[in-house]
């Protein structure tokens, strides 16, 4: 899946390194970078946008028959009459397809993006200056952990403005009351915990069967058995990551979207079917009730049929990921083809086998 990615880097690397002793033409190397940009910006949409924005309001749709509502009886008809049901009206996320449609137009499909850029570089300066304590420093992870809940508001706030109608409003003006971080607090530490044993368990795994203690000489020269054991391990490993994400991630994920999505204003109204009640189980302000769904709470609501509609959603994102990197490498290979025509040498810098004889 990043193998265009690695050739496009390693392509973009050499041309760095060598400059004027790689005989590319500049309308080659123009090729290649717009190339290159096209690649990063499909990637990044179809990350964001299928990535995370369909599967935010997979997690938040609601059947428009369970969001129940009692009407006034106020003719006698209405009372002894058996109205006929209507048909059950298909889900809005039951297709990636229709989901992005739904969502209106192209820029619709980058909604609430500055407030996840804003969240993302937030982060990385938080842990970057929390990693510099030395009690911190010496736990991995628990710098990123920190960072993440500090910017719980951020998150909300995102969640807020994925799942509610276009607003005039930036986003900075739609930013969440402070009083809701602590109600969104603890989920959110859980789910950046889930991530973080993730990742490590994931990576002390592979150092574990020693995926990372060939280098890439060693690598050539292991035999046929050594290379099949090691695919063995290597494939053990990712399964063991598919796993984790399957059954902490995502859970912990789906609850933080959940408990964020009930703290949604009454004002808001929401571009898909949303219960705000999740079945009763949140209890108004007004009336003593905390307003929100509990933790434990927005998991169970969450039924089988949601569940299953949320990892074929994340398997078609895969799936699409794959098919793009798969169809730029082709066009990469092919523009490699169209540069250098019968003469390689193009490509290879020059003096480069005197450097490697040095």
């Amino acid at each position: 899946m990043q193998l265009a990615g690695s050739l496009i880097r390693r392509g973009l690397e050499a041309q760095k390194e060598h400059g004027d002793k790689i005989n590319i033409p500049r309308w080659g190397a123009v090729m290649l970078v717009s190339t290159a940009a096209i690649y990063m910006f499909t990637m990044f949409m179809v990350e964001y946008t299928f990535g995370r924005v369909i599967p935010t309001l997979v997690m938040i749709e609601s059947p428009v028959d369970t969001i129940s509502f009692e009407p006034l009886p106020t003719d006698k008809s209405t009372v002894t009459k058996d109205p006929e049901q209507p048909p059950k009206r298909a889900l809005i996320t039951s297709s990636i397809r229709q989901t992005a449609r739904h969502l209106g137009g192209f820029s619709s499909r980058f909604r609430g993006l500055g407030i996840f850029i804003v969240n993302a570089l937030a982060v990385q300066w938080i842990a970057g200056m929390v990693s510099v304590v030395p009690m911190i420093k010496i736990l991995p992870g628990v710098a990123d952990i920190i960072a993440v809940v500090l910017c719980a508001q951020l998150s909300l706030t995102w969640t807020h403005i994925v799942m509610s109608e276009n607003s005039p409003k930036t986003w900075y003006r739609r930013l969440a009351p402070v009083k809701m971080w602590k109600k969104v607090a603890v989920p959110t530490a859980v789910f950046a915990l889930a991530e973080q044993l993730t990742g490590y368990i994931a990576m002390y795994m592979g150092v574990l069967v020693g995926l990372v203690d060939e280098d890439a000489q060693q690598m050539v020269d292991l035999t046929s058995g050594q290379k099949t054991a090691m695919s063995i391990k290597a494939v053990g490993v990712l399964a063991l990551g598919l796993l984790l994400t399957f059954f902490i991630v995502i859970p912990a994920n789906v609850t933080l979207t959940r408990v964020q999505a009930s703290l949604l204003a009454e004002t808001e109204e929401t571009i898909v079917p949303f219960d705000r009640s999740f079945g009763g189980k949140v209890i108004p302000e007004v009336v003593g009730g905390t307003g929100m769904i509990g933790t434990l709470d927005a998991w169970k609501t969450f039924d089988w049929a949601a569940r299953v509609r949320l990892v074929k959603t994340y398997l078609k994102v895969l799936g699409m990921q794959m098919a793009v990197s798969f169809l730029f490498t082709m066009v990469l290979v092919s523009e490699l083809f169209i540069i250098a025509g019968r003469d390689w040498s193009k490509l290879i810098p020059e003096n480069g086998g005197n450097k490697q004889g040095l």
